[in-house]
């Protein structure tokens, strides 16, 4: 989950941080290693014979019996303090800003190639790096672009030396050290080699079994960062039998992870039709199953009783991935009816293996007095940026509304004609319409406002036409009781009538006079069409 801190927080924390004596043996640790090329383990941590001098540096007694330098916390805590968690931080937090893995890519790359005995120092380390960050890039579908924008940023001010700049980054964390004006990695920065990759969703191993597969990609919430790790095992397959494979172990397999392995399959298209033939009449799966044939034409419209048992199948799994607020709204939203118990009467209806549980978790937390995501309104201000005099416009629409409808309400408000590429940026992620096939942009449907607004600060962007660049900056001011005798969204305030589109010099044309009640109506049709 995304937490928003400010600028004051972050200083607290990292003075916090420095003043903690994990990351102060840390730092004594790096220290002590210094330039030497002391070995390590196959668990990359320091060999018995180190531990005793390592564990005197940072004053920690090291016993007479030692099995591995893991068994020793107050050493092998600041050991991995010193580059797995620091490191990372910092490079998040230095990276370029529509992706926030592109400076540990590249310290990646440059560890990488500092570890390789042998590496050619003719010309410099550009050249290897370069091809190792490459390489990393397509190991775990990064674009190549972002961590190469921020390796410029590297360069040494004075000298334009190339990843001068990232040499002294990892020298500050006892990575890399000078020999002297040679760059030598030292045993921290082979470990942190082997550990900064954690959390990159890299090829699964072609020999896993199927439900090790689907769990492996299931540790990724973005469903491109999914099939990128599933890829890797698909193609040793032939789709139809991979697809049997994956589809018959999802069988077994709770909500969540059934609903990414069939993720997982359907880019396999039509060469998987024969599997979905295969298990259209499996209990868990069929469902599924059914629903992609009808999609393909190759079967019937799915009934309401399919359609109602796979409403409870999302809710079980947003139940055990986001929580029960998150199952409670795709209850409401999925499975209509005047009161909660009307709703929960229909989910039980589907004889889903998990409507009693989902059933008795919706109840609990409705009766909890918890606050409930679809009691919430967002009162949002959108202002077009670098506007002179100011445009800008107050609406209000639930919490629970998605980012893509949030930017059908933007072209209501700015009378916008729809026509052009759009995308928003929350914190370091793209958004954008996956039928635009942007790069790095996620689906605007799969994220709701709440979640977005939680990423930065209460605070998004969004751009209308990628040429013209009209940039909105989006404010979350407050949160709202739902009116339930409100029709949502409706604009409240506004300042400035529409920019002209297609302004041209010649036309003269002038703005068009902003109509509150013209767009409420529009706006009132939007939310219809939503329920």
């Amino acid at each position: 989950m995304d937490v928003a801190v400010s600028g004051d927080e972050l200083r607290d924390a990292a003075r916090l941080a420095r003043e903690s004596a994990v990351v102060g043996r840390a730092v004594t640790l790096a220290c002590w290693i210094g330039t030497g090329r002391r070995p390590v383990t196959a668990g990359q941590v320091l060999r018995k014979a180190d531990v005793l001098g390592a564990g005197s540096a940072v004053g920690v007694d090291v016993p007479p019996r030692l099995r591995t330098m893991a068994d020793i916390r107050a050493l092998h805590r600041p050991w991995c303090v010193a580059l797995a968690t620091g490191l990372r931080a910092v490079c998040a937090t230095e990276s370029y800003p529509q992706d926030e893995d592109s400076v540990r890519l590249l310290a990646m790359a440059l560890l990488a190639v500092l570890g390789e005995d042998g590496v050619p120092r003719v010309g410099g380390l550009w050249g290897p790096v370069h091809a190792a960050l490459r390489y990393l890039c397509d190991r775990y579908d990064k674009s190549f672009w972002e961590p190469l924008h921020a390796a410029y940023r590297y360069d040494g001010p004075e000298t334009r030396t190339p990843l001068a700049g990232l040499m002294a980054l990892l020298a500050e964390f006892g990575a890399v050290a000078d020999d002297p004006g040679k760059p030598l990695i030292t045993p921290l920065g082979r470990w942190a080699a082997g550990h900064l990759a954690a959390g990159l969703p890299g090829l699964a191993d072609p020999s896993l079994p199927a439900s090790e597969m689907i769990a492996e990609a299931a540790r990724f919430s973005d469903e491109d960062q999914q099939n990128h790790v599933a890829w890797g095992w698909l193609a040793e397959r032939q789709p139809a039998e991979a697809a049997r494979e994956v589809l018959t172990a999802a069988e077994g397999m709770p909500p969540l992870l059934r609903g990414v392995a069939v993720g997982v399959v359907q880019p396999l298209g039509e060469e998987a039709l024969p599997a979905w033939r295969e298990l259209m009449t499996a209990p868990r799966v069929g469902p599924h199953a059914r629903a992609v044939l009808a999609a393909w034409g190759q079967g019937p419209e799915l009934s309401d009783a399919d359609w109602d048992w796979l409403a409870v199948e999302a809710a079980a799994a947003a139940l055990q991935d986001k929580g029960p607020d998150e199952a409670f709204t795709r209850v409401w939203e999925n499975m209509p009816g005047p009161d909660l118990d009307t709703c929960l009467v229909k989910v039980r209806a589907t004889s889903h293996p998990d409507a009693t549980e989902l059933s008795q978790a919706v109840a609990e937390f409705a009766a909890s007095g918890a606050p409930r995501s679809i009691d919430q309104v967002a009162e949002l201000k959108v202002s077009l940026a670098s506007s002179r005099p100011p445009i800008w416009r107050r609406v209000r629409l639930p919490v629970m509304a998605t980012l893509g409808d949030l930017h059908d309400v933007i072209q209501v408000l700015f009378g916008w004609d729809g026509d052009h590429l759009h995308v928003f940026r929350a914190g370091k992620k793209q958004y954008s319409d996956p039928l635009m096939d942007l790069d790095n942009a996620r689906d605007e449907e799969a994220i709701r406002l709440r979640d977005a607004m939680a990423c930065k600060a209460d605070k998004i962007s969004y751009t209308y036409d990628l040429g013209a660049c009209w940039e909105h900056e989006v404010t979350l001011e407050q949160t709202l009781a739902r009116d339930r005798g409100q029709d949502y969204p409706f604009c409240v305030a506004y300042k400035g009538d529409s920019a002209v589109e297609y302004w041209c010099e010649d036309d003269g044309e002038e703005p068009e006079p902003f109509d509150l009640a013209e767009v409420n109506r529009k706006l009132a049709a939007l939310g219809q069409a939503e329920k």
